[in-house]
């Protein structure tokens, strides 16, 4: 009854404090400033959860299924079904807890295809995975030596990012061909890092797009609305707590290359093409976001 209780109260928040520092001030009510710390260590909470699902998933629960399907593709999809019923709960749990609500909107590509969203958030790709069961991604080489992600992405069959080279991008290239081959979705965050802001897009790399040509493979854009931008660059994991947050993922129409016109059929054109269509979907859900 009590954890109903807390429940009920923390739907509505804590309200924003001032831009630049996280302080309580002076417009704050009692009940939130005392709801504060408990907001606080209601999203440690998340976090650590979501420390441990991976840490069990990519040591012990997914190398079991693997090894039990002799590594081929099948076991591969069947291992990341599991980590898909993972993230549905963690994602509810945040729900629930009232940090963080997330709305889905449009209808992911049924088959095959190359993903392309905008990356505003940490939470990004895990949120797409609740519709995406079977669904890769790049990965950066520091992530190898992270002890919580290094077997998950590993195991769960992501891809290595870029390095700066040539011989990357063609490898990235060819992995990417396979896993769509596999029957897996493969999600590109081109940005290279996170986004500037919640409505902008960073210039995009080119290398998604050169293997939906290669591949070839139609191109589904995704715009990520965070409201207000939360786990942003340079933003700290506490600012999760100050108010109920909420992310909204739009999936758009896919683009085919021949779709567009003939001297835009390139990586380059192509790759501007989606980078519009997310960049346009962000400024339609910021003009709809009240206040």
């Amino acid at each position: 009854m009590l954890l109903r209780i807390i429940h009920i109260h923390l739907q509505y928040g804590i309200g924003m404090p001032s831009k630049s520092h996280r302080i309580i001030t002076p417009s704050m009510t009692i009940r939130q400033i005392l709801l504060l710390p408990i907001r606080v260590l209601l999203t440690a909470y998340g976090f650590l959860q979501f420390a441990v699902q991976v840490l069990w998933l990519g040591k012990w629960q997914m190398p079991r299924v693997i090894k039990k399907g002799k590594g081929g593709p099948n076991a591969r999809r069947d291992a990341l079904y599991i980590a898909h019923r993972h993230v549905v709960r963690y994602l509810a749990t945040l729900d629930f807890l009232g940090l963080i609500k997330f709305r889905f909107e449009g209808t992911p590509h049924e088959q095959p295809c190359i993903m392309v969203a905008n990356h505003p958030s940490l939470l990004d790709f895990i949120v797409l995975l609740q519709d995406l069961p079977n669904a890769v991604c790049l990965y950066k080489s520091q992530s190898l030596d992270n002890p919580v992600l290094s077997s998950f992405v590993q195991v769960g069959g992501y891809i290595e990012g870029m390095d700066g080279t040539a011989s990357a991008s063609k490898r990235i290239i060819s992995s990417c061909c396979e896993r769509l081959a596999e029957g897996h979705h493969v999600v590109f965050f081109p940005e290279g890092t996170r986004s500037e802001s919640a409505t902008t897009a960073r210039k995009f790399r080119t290398t998604a797009f050169h293997a939906a040509i290669k591949c070839p493979a139609p191109v589904q854009p995704v715009a990520i609305f965070c409201q207000p931008l939360i786990l942003g660059k340079d933003q700290r994991w506490t600012d999760v707590a100050w108010h109920r947050n909420i992310m909204t993922v739009r999936y758009l129409p896919v683009i085919h290359i021949e779709d567009l016109p003939a001297t835009e059929q390139t990586a380059t054109g192509l790759g501007r093409a989606v980078r519009e269509k997310i960049v346009s979907a962000l400024t339609e859900m910021s003009a709809a976001t009240p206040g």
